[in-house]
């Protein structure tokens, strides 16, 4: 079930990175978030999170106030040299 937030609130989208032994790890290239509407429209498109620790990364989201109200996807993208991984997770909106 996806989180439900109001449009002034702030989404913080945060992730841990682990590798295969579950150690927090950085990604040695790089790591992103992307947002995509219901509709399948870029909101936020690969913008870089802020590292609080390793392996910890957060990114604030402000819907703005005629942001729609119905469900988004959060796509986080570490990569680490030629290796790609992506996780995704979900929220709604309300007013």
């Amino acid at each position: 079930m996806a989180n439900i937030f109001q449009r002034n609130e702030t989404i913080i989208c945060s992730i841990t990175v682990t590798d295969e032994d579950d150690t927090a790890v950085n990604p040695d290239t790089s790591m992103t978030v992307t947002i995509t509407d219901a509709s399948d429209d870029v909101v936020i498109d690969a913008v870089a999170m802020t590292n609080d620790a390793v392996g910890s990364y957060h990114y604030d989201y402000n819907p703005t106030a005629t942001a729609d109200l119905r469900g988004y996807q959060i796509r986080y993208i570490a990569i680490n040299a030629t290796r790609k991984t992506i996780v995704d997770d979900y929220f709604n909106l309300r007013a």
